[in-house]
């Protein structure tokens, strides 16, 4: 047995008593591949899916094309912990761990449903971002507030 990586043990710290926010999600059959497990490439969308509620629910920011400014997403990474197969229903949990000026770390993690299970753990990297100037722009401060109302984010 080799030794396990700090990047896979940082991932495994996450549990579901560190979110507010969760997601349902049932799993379609067709998201398994031919060996029967739900693919990797399903996870960027769980992910992606609990992003945008997130920010729906806590900020009614719906992301249309009339929508002046916004989160992007800068990076992700994704750790696969176990397998997960048909039919099962996951929870996402998704929380804000640090803002920046105008950067924000996004962590999500896939449980099973009313369990401790983890099955896999993502941290993102977000900017608040002028969609028409197409650039950077500082988080508002009511959306600061918001969110540090929300997930009571200490002090940097």
């Amino acid at each position: 047995m080799g030794v396990e990586s700090k990047y896979l043990q940082d991932y495994r710290q996450m549990e579901r008593a560190d979110f507010v926010h969760f997601m349902n999600v049932q799993v379609r059959w067709g998201d398994a591949d031919a060996l029967g497990h739900i693919n990797n490439t399903l996870y960027g969308r769980y992910y992606e899916s609990s992003r945008l509620d997130y920010f729906e629910k806590l900020m009614g920011m719906h992301f249309t094309r009339e929508l002046t400014s916004g989160v992007i997403l800068a990076d992700m990474k994704i750790a696969y912990l176990k397998q997960l197969h048909y039919p099962t229903e996951i929870e996402i949990g998704s929380r804000i761990s640090r803002m920046g000026n105008s950067s924000l770390d996004f962590e999500a993690a896939v449980f099973i449903k009313d369990s401790e299970d983890l099955i896999s753990t993502s941290r993102a990297t977000l900017v608040w971002f002028d969609y028409k100037a197409d650039k950077n722009k500082s988080i508002p401060d009511d959306k600061r507030k918001m969110i540090n109302d929300y997930e009571r984010i200490p002090p940097a």
